[in-house]
């Protein structure tokens, strides 16, 4: 698929993924297994069938055009074989409800850029751009060259949302483009980041430390607060003096939530992590009010 994308989503009019109006792209892949994850859909590349069973209303119209007799009805409901299906899609194209949706595509740099260019007065007018996002974007960098070039060449400034897990040469090679690197610090504890994640945090601080070297103001650290990894003072303060120490200036604080959980039912597929309840902002404000007294910019929620 050389020149192609695996892009599972496209939002426009995004104002949660980095500065004023954006367009982000989510492209699959990601390095790291988080169990908390919001889009599960995105970890491995790939089509994914996703069923949104409230809006089912058993008319049996997938049960009609599935070739592999995957679907059926069961209590006025469709019921999936998912080891029988091969994702070909015929029944989310034919429910009338969009109960049944594909995500996952391949796409063009052109068929991509042609979505983001049509936003770029609104770019201009809020100081906002591209965010790239994922799974996890920087995994896709040579694909993604020409799209950087399309960008600049246009005066769209582009944005990396990144778990920082990648090969340190993704990094150099996409600092050049980027106006801003949103940068996840999970935790400063690389026992924790291992069992948590399944991977390593050394990966990620050195490639944290790149950027920092190259642009400090380029990095805005984000911090997901998570009940059982991070949720304590120690734990956050501890981010907060990695950001401090490379003379990183913004923190965001993101509450955990369980919108996952929705994602990996569509998926039919149990939900990992063990917490079951979101955070709410409130519950982040004494590690903004630490953060601020240590001389950073914090904000909850981004």
């Amino acid at each position: 698929m050389t020149g192609k994308l695996p892009v599972f989503n496209i939002e426009r009019f995004a104002i949660h993924d980095g500065e004023g109006i954006r367009t982000a792209v989510f492209l699959q892949g990601c390095p790291l297994k988080c169990p908390w994850c919001a889009n599960p859909e995105s970890q491995v590349i790939g089509k994914k069938l996703m069923f949104l069973q409230k809006k089912c209303v058993g008319c049996g119209t997938c049960v009609q055009c599935c070739p592999q007799h995957a679907v059926s009805l069961e209590d006025g409901h469709a019921q999936l074989d998912r080891g029988s299906c091969v994702r070909c899609g015929a029944c989310a194209a034919a429910c009338p409800q969009a109960a049944l949706k594909i995500s996952g595509q391949w796409m063009t740099v052109d068929e991509i850029f042609a979505l983001v260019v049509r936003d770029a007065d609104y770019y201009r007018q809020t100081n906002g751009g591209l965010t790239l996002s994922g799974g996890e974007a920087l995994l896709h960098i040579e694909e993604l060259l020409p799209l950087l070039q399309d960008c600049k060449d246009h005066q769209i400034p582009v944005d990396f949302e990144t778990c920082g897990h990648v090969p340190a040469e993704a990094i150099e090679k996409a600092l050049p483009w980027t106006e801003r690197f949103l940068f996840d610090v999970k935790t400063a504890d690389a026992e924790k980041f291992r069992r948590f994640t399944g991977g390593s945090l050394d990966v990620v601080l050195k490639n944290l430390k790149i950027i920092a070297k190259y642009d400090a103001q380029k990095l805005v650290v984000r911090v997901p607060v998570i009940p059982t990894l991070n949720h304590t003072e120690k734990e956050i303060r501890a981010i907060l003096d990695v950001a401090l120490c490379l003379g990183i200036s913004r923190v965001d604080l993101l509450p955990y939530h369980t919108l996952g959980m929705t994602k990996y039912a569509q998926l039919g597929q149990e939900y990992p992590f063990s917490e079951k309840k979101s955070l709410s902002p409130e519950a982040l404000q004494s590690y903004a009010d630490m953060g601020r007294k240590l001389g950073l910019i914090v904000t909850i929620g981004g």
